[in-house]
């Protein structure tokens, strides 16, 4: 076991002051109380990895009365682990140690922060004295970018952590943080980090615990020929494809993935020209798409709209509609189906295909256009969710011979199909390999999409395209992706957007502050290029943020 003995002398943290209990001899007998300050230093680890590590720690004592120790005894109490962290109830922690200097030995992997309470006695008149600590334990890549890489046509994973005052660039993470290479064959694709991976919050809670299901942060590595889950803070691989596209498996067909997508209602995989789709269930157990008549569908994208999911069937061109899980109900009946065949106990069958139905466009007044009779010039290259919280979804199509966008708005609210807009693109925007998102922070159509080395907002109402940052030091250099750093929080994460951006030699990201407005802001580390010469990323396929 390695030692690391931590001393930290300097203050930090605020002292607690707390009144100690003394006898009253009278009412003409007063006594002076031996009054103490307690400071217990702030004490961060990054989670070991292979190694227990051992922490000391020792606090800072002042005393009114007393010029020396000799007075005090010192007992350490640990937090129990059921218990809630900053808790003052005694009875929640046991006693660890005695003496001023307190060792916390911590295990590999332990994720926990350590809650910690130091007793001090004064024995002269009786005094006792109590304040809180903590150990707390950092989570690899917690938060951070990570950086999906190509390098000979194989993956490589990245991360940058930290944040704009201070930041670590990890080329390779598998090989820095496990000593292994990336673990999956072909070319990379995507890679989502998920902060909560299981579904919606509130349904779950309802759901017994030994039901098994639970909402946990998730990483998701793609490439064209195989895909898993990990743990983000561990890079421990949760379920490979062999577990995921049970189909394929069992058929003894090579996993040949053409696209896949995750967003807050679930996953599509188009594998081998065959569209699956998984509910957020945390089970990641993918069916296939089907019609109202049992038709396997051409599905090329995806996107959500409250708990409405659209499909673009590009056989049909016509989009689709479906439904995700949206209560204890839904949750349930996915559990009995899908939970067997995680755990093994039964074969994959595909017993609840996705069905995805033609869509009313009469629903209100309105409607903007018919999503059963798409004009076939047109294709479809993305779907994306934004705005009002989630509830509209934006199907983004173009011609391949001209430079209009062609936007059709899907809505929570009545009628469904809710705008169509046309708007005329600047001569540099490459339609065919521009990348395009949204936000759940921004009420207003507001679109945003990169291309060569240039990011632009797009403001549907009013047609109007707006370059909104240029990366100067290399005009050669391409935006491969852009991500929010969370596309689904309306606050300050939903408008911090991140670009890989590749130039000649490196990879790099950008990260921009945007303002309620959609404009980047003018405030301090509003613009963060995040780079180490000493430590390269390469070539940039996809970037996600992650944060717990």
């Amino acid at each position: 076991m390695r030692k690391y003995i931590i001393y930290i002398a300097s203050f930090i943290g605020a002292a607690l002051l707390q009144t100690g209990c003394y006898d009253d001899k009278g009412d003409y007998d007063y006594h002076d109380v031996n009054m103490m300050e307690i400071v217990i230093p702030e004490t961060k680890l990054r989670m070991p990895k292979e190694e227990a590590v051992e922490v000391s720690i020792m606090p800072q004592i002042s005393q009114t009365l007393e010029q020396n120790e000799e007075n005090l005894i010192f007992q350490w109490k640990r937090l129990n682990p059921n218990a809630t962290l900053g808790s003052d109830r005694l009875s929640d922690y046991t006693d660890y140690s005695v003496g001023k200097e307190c060792k916390i030995t911590v295990e590999p992997n332990e994720s926990d922060n350590i809650g910690l309470m130091l007793v001090v006695s004064d024995e002269k008149n009786g005094t006792m004295w109590y304040q809180q600590g903590q150990v707390t334990i950092i989570k690899p890549f917690n938060p951070c970018w990570f950086v999906l890489q190509e390098k000979e046509n194989k993956g490589v994973l990245g991360a940058i952590e930290g944040t704009s005052d201070g930041y670590y660039v990890y080329p390779d993470v598998f090989q820095s943080e496990t000593g292994n290479t990336f673990p999956l064959d072909g070319k990379p694709l995507a890679v989502t980090a998920r902060r909560e991976y299981g579904g919606d919050r509130s349904a779950i809670s309802m759901i017994p615990p030994f039901f098994g299901l639970k909402i946990v942060p998730i990483l998701t590595l793609v490439t064209d020929k195989d895909a898993a889950l990990f743990t983000p803070s561990t890079l421990e691989m949760m379920y490979q494809s062999d577990k995921i596209l049970f189909e394929s498996v069992q058929q003894g067909k090579a996993i040949k993935i053409d696209a896949y997508k995750m967003d807050k209602n679930g996953e599509l995989f188009v594998n081998d020209g065959k569209s699956y789709f998984a509910y957020m269930d945390g089970l990641c157990i993918p069916y296939t798409i089907q019609n109202e008549s049992g038709d396997y569908l051409s599905v090329s994208t995806y996107g959500s709209y409250g708990k409405g999911l659209v499909f673009f069937d590009s056989s049909t061109h016509s989009f689709l509609n479906g439904w995700a899980l949206s209560g204890f109900n839904d949750y349930m009946n996915s559990y009995y189906i899908s939970k067997p065949i995680r755990s093994g106990s039964s074969k994959w069958e595909d017993k609840r295909p996705i069905e995805a139905s033609a869509i009313d466009f009469n629903d209100g007044d309105g409607s903007a256009f018919d999503p059963n009779n798409i004009d076939p010039s047109l294709q479809v290259r993305t779907i994306v969710t934004g705005g009002s919280g989630g509830n509209n979804a934006y199907a983004i199509a173009f011609t391949q011979s001209g430079k209009d966008l062609t936007v059709f708005k899907f809505s929570n609210d009545t009628p469904t199909c809710a705008g169509l807009y046309t708007v005329s693109l600047p001569s540099d925007i490459n339609v065919e390999t521009a990348k395009f998102a949204a936000s759940y922070a921004y009420t207003a159509d507001l679109l945003f999409v990169a291309s060569a080395n240039k990011l632009y907002r797009i403001d549907l109402n009013r047609s109007q395209v707006t370059e909104l940052y240029q990366y100067e030091a290399d005009p050669s250099a391409q935006i491969t992706c852009l991500k929010f750093k969370d596309a689904e929080d309306e606050e300050e994460l939903g408008m911090s957007l991140g670009l890989g951006v590749n130039t000649a030699d490196k990879g790099l990201v950008v990260e921009l502050q945007l303002t309620v407005a959609g404009d980047v802001s003018r405030g301090e580390n509003s613009i963060c290029v995040y780079e180490d010469p000493n430590q390269p990323i390469g070539k940039i396929v996809d970037i996600s943020y992650n944060y717990e």
